[in-house]
């Protein structure tokens, strides 16, 4: 299991944020259909945790 899947179930994102690698990006895409406060959250768990590697997508 990659570092990032282990990250998305450690912190619960798993069930609504995917995630791929594209040139050296992590891009993160998170489910729009969850609640702005859970989308805040993983937003905030996911910059903090990859900083400027990560792109975050809302789809």
């Amino acid at each position: 299991m990659s570092n990032e899947t282990n990250f998305l179930i450690t912190y619960g994102l798993h069930h609504f944020v995917t995630h791929a690698q594209s040139a050296g990006k992590h891009i993160f895409t998170i489910s729009g259909r969850e609640s702005q406060k859970l989308i805040r959250h993983a937003k905030s768990l996911i910059a903090g945790h990859y900083g400027n590697t990560a792109r975050i997508r809302v789809a």
